[in-house]
């Protein structure tokens, strides 16, 4: 495994320890990658915004409002490839 992928892992597991601890519903069995985190109460408005702010201050990143979208945060994949993207640009 290269360095790209382990840190690439270490995103996803950072992301989904957050959420499996501040879910605003039961996810004692875990969380499926492509669950829709918005239809299945994981994340409403103020765990977008609780997660919003953990990611920045996690990987140093900034995330714009504009950027605060269904579509980055639909699911865990999805979200951990925007994060990634972010953490990309930003150590360019």
């Amino acid at each position: 495994m290269d360095a790209q992928t382990i840190e690439n892992d270490e995103v996803h597991k950072k992301i989904y320890d957050y959420l499996v601890e501040n879910a605003g519903v039961n996810v004692s069995g875990g969380i499926d990658p492509e669950e829709n985190l918005l239809d299945s109460g994981i994340l409403d408005s103020l765990g977008i915004a609780e997660i919003t702010e953990y990611v920045e201050k996690e990987f140093g990143i900034e995330i714009d409002e504009d950027e605060i979208t269904s579509q980055n945060y639909r699911t865990l994949t999805a979200f951990t490839a925007f994060c990634r993207e972010k953490i990309a640009a930003s150590a360019t």
